[in-house]
């Protein structure tokens, strides 16, 4: 549970650090091609003029050795370099990944520019959630069997059925908000987390950022550690970082299965069956899997909990009220408003879709 929100559009403020890589092609010896500096506005916020800058994942071993130093920076599409130390610089024709090393600093040289980002505000809606109970006179004094308290008895269930539609809509649910909105009249509905990793900003853009497509195929090991990579290389998965796997029951039934054929039976044992609820990825994170029975049976969604907050509306978590009377009939209303936070959704949060 996150803090309560005050306001039909609750907002949230995201920071990132700058990017410490970037994208491009060396053509020379002395120049490297830029076309993409991830989570950064410009080249300026992260290469400056003394910079050592080095290829991270160039097919060409040979260009892995070379270390550049930046001489300028002409704009944010092209940088002019020369080899470094002793390094012999090899172009690298096929678009790869760069670090910036470092970005040595002189006694007598003056501060450097200041290159704070901008803060990112997202923001969601909360939604009311409700039910009602109506018991006549009749009903109330009625001895049934097995229930004691018929308004009690009515109170539970209907308890569980809002709770149930609030673990959906944080799941699966779609914002909406009218023009001119009247919040006393009008219906708004919250975005949930498996829109808001497609659709982190609501601009009606799936971005898709840390979304993998798995056309129809099975669900395979392979498949959740090239999820968590890509979330990894977005910033995700960090030193604060909580992930879990959150599936339906479909793809629980294929985890559960998944290398069992060389798992070793000692003889005498009685357990029949075999199920995973810990799921040890290639680089050494284990990520419990929760089984819910509302997600979707083609999705797999890898969740940062230290990310995500249920946020309830000022003074209006879940409640009971009792209605006025009508006739020989009691009417209550149980009723709450929350909302989903989910930070950094397409960087630290990631999802397959269409699996078989």
């Amino acid at each position: 549970m996150g803090p309560e929100c005050r306001s039909l559009e609750f907002n949230w403020i995201e920071d990132e650090l700058n990017s410490a890589t970037f994208t491009g092609r060396s053509l020379t010896s002395t120049t490297v091609l830029f076309n993409d500096f991830t989570g950064s506005a410009t080249a300026a916020m992260i290469i400056r003029k003394g910079a050592l800058i080095a290829t991270r994942d160039s097919a060409r071993a040979s260009a892995n050795e070379a270390v550049l130093k930046v001489t300028s920076v002409v704009d944010e599409t092209e940088a002019l370099t020369a080899a470094y130390g002793s390094a012999i610089h090899t172009s690298t024709s096929v678009t790869c990944t760069w670090f910036v090393i470092s970005q040595p600093y002189g006694d007598s040289s003056d501060a450097s520019d200041d290159i704070s980002r901008v803060r990112a505000k997202r923001f969601n809606f909360p939604q009311i959630f409700e039910r009602a109970i109506e018991i006549s006179q009749t009903r109330k004094g009625m001895d049934m069997e097995a229930v004691t308290d018929e308004l009690q008895y009515q109170i539970k269930n209907r308890t569980l059925e809002i709770k149930r539609e609030l673990n959906m809509t944080v799941l699966m649910g779609l914002p909406y908000r009218v023009t001119n909105f009247n919040a006393d009249l009008d219906v708004h509905t919250m975005m949930g987390i498996c829109q808001m990793i497609r659709d982190p900003d609501m601009d009606g853009t799936k971005e898709d950022t840390t979304v993998t497509n798995a056309a129809a195929a099975a669900l395979t090991v392979a498949h959740i550690n090239a999820l968590l990579y890509k979330i990894w290389d977005a910033g995700g998965l960090d030193e604060i970082a909580d992930p879990i796997i959150v599936v339906g029951a479909n793809q629980q039934r294929v985890i559960s299965g998944m290398e069992k054929d060389i798992r070793r039976v000692e003889q005498g044992e009685r357990q029949v069956g075999y199920y995973r609820d810990l799921f040890l990825s290639d680089m050494g994170i284990e990520l419990p899997i929760v089984l819910d029975r509302w997600m979707q049976a083609d999705k797999l969604v890898v969740l940062d909990r230290s990310r995500v907050a249920l946020r309830a509306f000022a003074g209006d978590a879940w409640h009971m009220e009792k209605m006025a009377k009508t006739g020989r009939s009691e009417k209550w209303q149980l009723s709450g408003q929350y909302g989903l936070e989910l930070r950094n959704a397409d960087a630290c949060h990631g999802m397959l879709i269409q699996l078989a």
